[in-house]
């Protein structure tokens, strides 16, 4: 009896020691699943950093060009406006302040433009998720312009001639997102500047192909070693030392995967590299131009809000030139005071104010009255449109510096005829 009492004991403790060795290789395994789901995340997290320090990278290399074209933009305003003001009382050449002014309304132009390239770059980071028709000339043309002061500008200042060449053919419309195109197509073409330290000719084609357009960007530059071209896409992979990432390439193959297409390399040493990019078409139509809204044929009584006074002095011009009748306020508390005293067909409001800001005031305007228009004009409104902001209580957003015609094209789509009673028969 005690010969199997003791064997009964021993094969308990057995058992008991076999339980405790897999209780600890389950806490092991455990252990180590946590550690490796929580490197995983790390390295998600550091390849999300490395992609954004990239698209920031690219950025600073605009900002310094984007600065040169602000500074040729704003030498004629400030010039021409200087010769204005010091001949003043000898201003009786009508011909000659009519080309002063148009030379000051062209640089103005032109200041708003280098300024919306920053935000046409970055877009919204959710473009993966918008779809829309692209005219994928236009977003070459606009590549082109973004990097004008890195292949000319600041190519001209080291003495060095970059010529490009735009072979642009009728191509059908695309389905996908204009800014992450945008975004592939300027990396591009930086890295083809850079393959041309001494000069030398930059080309950007588009074919229409079977069911796909084909995009190619080519240089003339020192070309790649086949061990190179072949490793090129890799993350992290760069031949620029410090100067590089090795994420470039990377997010240009990633966007173009996104959009269900190819991209193909074709380098040859001390020949140059070209990058095409093969994207298929998907029955997208592009929109036309919209066509430039006339002068409301009514009289509108408009409530402007902004709490810088040259604006609210300049929207009140503007809008008194087309007949409106026009109030002012400063800020949103004085612009609600106006709003229950009077009556009004719509109101245009500044975003950023003191104590109450233009969501704000758009919010108690619905509230007393909800038919009532209110448009938001602000600096942040390419900013905003591009990453899908829209405040509640706003019908549409008017992006600074604005024009007539964007005025008057947002007041004749949200005035519409006149309803009875409305306050422009006050």
């Amino acid at each position: 009896g005690d010969e199997f009492g003791e064997l009964a004991r021993s094969f308990d403790r057995m058992t008991a020691a076999l339980k405790e060795s897999r209780g600890q290789v389950q806490q092991a395994l455990s252990d180590r699943d946590r550690r490796l789901q929580e490197a995983l995340a790390e390295l998600r997290q550091t390849q999300q950093r490395a992609i954004e320090d990239e698209r920031l990278r690219a950025m600073g290399q605009m900002a310094s060009g984007i600065a040169h074209d602000c500074n040729n933009a704003l030498a004629p305003i400030l010039g021409f406006t200087e010769l204005l003001l010091r001949r003043f009382d000898q201003l009786d050449d009508k011909a000659e302040i009519r080309s002063h002014l148009e030379l000051i309304h062209t640089a103005a132009q032109d200041a708003a433009n280098v300024i919306g390239r920053l935000s046409e770059f970055y877009g919204s980071r959710n473009d993966g998720e918008r779809q829309e028709a692209i005219d994928l000339n236009a977003v070459v043309e606009q590549a082109i312009a973004l990097t004008q002061p890195r292949w000319k500008d600041q190519a001209l200042a080291r003495g060095v001639t970059i010529a490009v060449h735009a072979d642009l053919q009728p191509v059908p419309a695309l389905t996908g997102s204009d800014a992450e195109l945008r975004e592939a197509l300027t990396n591009l073409i930086f890295n083809a500047v850079d393959a041309m330290p001494t000069g030398g000719t930059l080309t950007l084609r588009t074919r229409a192909e079977d069911a796909c357009v084909a995009v190619e960007v080519g240089d003339t530059g020192t070309g790649m070693p086949e061990e190179v071209r072949r490793r090129c896409l890799e993350p992290f992979f760069s031949t620029k030392g410090d100067r590089g990432t090795g994420l470039g390439l990377a997010i240009v193959h990633g966007i173009v995967q996104r959009h269900d297409g190819t991209l193909d390399i074709e380098s040859a040493l001390d020949v140059g590299t070209t990058m095409r990019l093969l994207l298929p078409i998907t029955g997208a139509r592009a929109e036309g131009r919209r066509p430039e809204a006339g002068r409301l044929a009514r009289s509108l009584r408009v409530l402007v809000v902004d709490d810088e006074p040259r604006i609210c002095e300049l929207l009140t011009a503007y809008l008194a030139s087309d007949g409106h009748r026009v109030e002012a306020a400063t800020c949103g508390r004085e612009a609600l005071d106006k709003f229950r005293a009077g009556r009004f067909d719509a109101v245009l409001t500044d975003r950023g104010m003191p104590e109450m800001n233009g969501d704000h005031l758009a919010t108690a305007i619905k509230e007393l009255s909800p038919s009532t228009p209110v448009v938001l004009v602000t600096g942040f409104g390419d900013m905003m449109k591009a990453a899908g902001e829209w405040p509640d209580g706003i019908d549409a957003i008017v992006s600074k510096p604005f024009t007539l015609a964007a005025l008057r094209h947002t007041l004749a789509q949200l005035a519409g005829p006149a309803p009875r009673g409305s306050a422009a028969d006050v």
